[in-house]
């Protein structure tokens, strides 16, 4: 990946007759990146990505790629490629007529696409099945010819709209990592519409987030998770506890808290919070707080509830606890390491928590 800009999207807005669709979205995207617009049905994501293909003009803005304005240029006159989430695959044709079918159309001559079908097969581990027919193919063969068909284009940015979402979840896992590894060995800028938020974070160097048709955060996963920009991008990256506060000081990048339930702490300021308010939404991520029978020591606040349900997910546990002072029952996380559920629905139980680990989401009524 370079700092290059390949896709730059200039206050891009559409609109179907009075629905607005996208809204003033300004992005730069770089050559080489793996990135992901994340958000759930209806945001946009998907007409943010047509816009880019070709398929759709902007009502407002301008799409560049490569340094280029895309304006009136259509979807086979730009250096994109795009698998759909149908992957729209050929029943009738065997897996090389499939793959070779773009080069046809272009007129390619016969020995270049019959070389250029087989490289991008090894691409994608499917070499030697030219002559498999498309309805042999399994789900994640399916996947990997689409994926073929864009490639052997040599497109300079491959355009994914929801691709892994026909899968089941073991096969869609492992297509995460063979996509992602293949990205890399290629060098090719991947942009990805996904709603799937662990999707998002297990492929992306960036992801994107949108609602109702705006962007309302870029940043890598690991800034997403720590310190998303709201309650609403909070909520929906990974889960969270939200805990009503109240800001009583700010030094030194660092805020003076109230926590419902908790008390006083000292917490991070958010960088991606424009303004704290005096009162403030706080998140605080299951895996961060301590369960244990006896208080915990070495903590900076540490409060006693009562379990209230308990969830075993195999890789890890769930454990519900209600806590004097506030509404909601507080999520807890813990890795399975034993292969066991140590604490029971009704059982009496201390809960430890650092201060650094509070996330500052500005106010309230975000």
């Amino acid at each position: 990946m370079t700092d290059t800009p390949i896709i730059s999207l200039s206050n891009v807005g559409k609109s179907f007759g009075s629905f607005q669709a996208v809204s003033a979205m300004s992005l730069e995207l770089k050559e080489g990146e793996f990135f992901s617009l994340l958000g759930p049905s209806g945001c946009g994501k998907t007409t943010a990505l047509r816009m880019i293909a070709g398929f759709q003009e902007p009502t407002q803005g301008r799409v560049e790629i490569d340094g280029r304005d895309m304006a009136g240029i259509p979807a086979n006159r730009r250096p994109t490629n795009m698998v759909f989430q149908s992957y729209a695959i050929f029943p009738h044709r065997n897996v090389g007529d499939n793959v070779a079918y773009g080069l046809r159309s272009q007129k390619v001559p016969k020995p270049e696409i019959a070389a250029r079908v087989a490289e991008a097969l090894e691409m994608v581990e499917l070499g030697g099945l030219e002559r498999r027919g498309a309805t042999e193919l399994s789900g994640g063969q399916r996947q990997r010819v689409a994926l073929a068909r864009a490639l052997v284009m040599r497109p300079r940015v491959l355009l994914l709209d929801e691709p892994l979402s026909a899968l089941d979840k073991k096969l869609r896992e492992q297509m995460q990592f063979e996509m992602r590894h293949l990205q890399r060995s290629l060098g090719i800028t991947f942009v990805m519409v996904t709603h799937d938020q662990y999707e998002a974070m297990t492929m992306s160097d960036r992801i994107g987030v949108m609602f109702d048709g705006r962007l309302v955060q870029v940043d890598d996963p690991a800034t997403l998770y720590a310190r998303p920009c709201n309650s609403k991008v909070a909520s929906f990256i990974g889960e969270m506890n939200f805990i009503p506060g109240e800001v009583t000081a700010e030094s030194s990048g660092k805020l003076s808290v109230t926590a419902a339930g908790f008390g006083a702490l000292a917490i991070p300021a958010n960088p991606n919070v424009e303004t704290p308010g005096k009162s403030a939404m706080l998140g605080i991520r299951p895996e961060q707080l301590e369960i244990a029978k006896a208080q915990p020591a070495d903590y900076d606040a540490t409060v006693r509830g009562t379990v209230s349900d308990v969830a075993f997910y195999g890789e890890n546990v769930h454990y519900h606890v209600q806590v004097d002072g506030i509404d909601r029952p507080v999520a807890v996380s813990v890795p399975n390491y034993f292969h066991t559920v140590d604490y029971r629905q009704g059982d009496q139980v201390w809960l430890g928590l650092l201060g650094d680990s509070v996330i500052d989401l500005g106010q309230q009524d975000q």
